[in-house]
């Protein structure tokens, strides 16, 4: 049986723009989605800017996006994040090109001189210097959240009493700013009081 939390979070991931946007192309195509699922997964977004929640979640049922699909993108991303990784660690602006192609990230590093300092900034992230990787970051046109790297020096220590899946959930229903889902993964992991 699917965990409802987990279910919910199916439903958040596919009705926000970011991840719609942050995990389309390519990322999509490595996943297996249908185009039956991609355009289900783009239509119920539209429904959900509308506010018609349920018309949303059961458009994503019928497409048939379920936790397996779920799972495929996450680890399609997974296999991005990590070819990403590894050009950086190598300083291939080739490999990375290719490894960011269709999504957003690859729409903001344009050019060599973009990943040397995308290298700079990611360099700067490893050593715990995120208010210096975020003034990079964005002045290279990545999109930062500083509010979000000063709370995730913070609050990290709570995501490790849950499990693998819920933290999955958790990602997702963070994309939606669905705080509903947020905490309903909370409860069902017994966090009381997350700092």
């Amino acid at each position: 049986m699917q965990s409802k939390s987990l279910l919910i979070a199916v439903a958040a991931f596919a009705l926000t723009a970011t991840g719609v946007h942050a995990y389309g192309g390519s990322v999509l195509s490595r996943a297996g989605l249908s185009e039956k699922q991609v355009s289900a997964i783009q239509e119920a977004q539209h429904l959900r800017q509308e506010g018609d929640l349920k018309a949303a979640r059961d458009l994503l049922a019928e497409a048939g996006i379920t936790e397996e699909v779920l799972m495929s993108i996450h680890q399609a991303a997974k296999e991005v994040r990590s070819e990403m990784r590894q050009a950086l660690i190598d300083g291939d602006w080739e490999a990375f090109k290719v490894a960011t192609e269709g999504t957003s990230l690859g729409d903001s590093i344009l050019d060599e001189d973009d990943f040397k300092l995308f290298q700079e900034a990611h360099a700067l992230r490893m050593n715990g210097e995120w208010e210096e990787a975020a003034d990079i970051l964005e002045e290279i046109g990545v999109d930062v959240d500083k509010k979000y790297h000063y709370q995730r020096k913070v609050r990290k220590g709570f995501l490790d009493q849950l499990s693998d899946e819920q933290r999955a959930a958790l990602q997702v229903a963070r994309q939606a700013n669905d705080r509903a889902t947020m905490q309903a993964i909370f409860d069902e992991a017994g966090i009381v009081n997350r700092g």
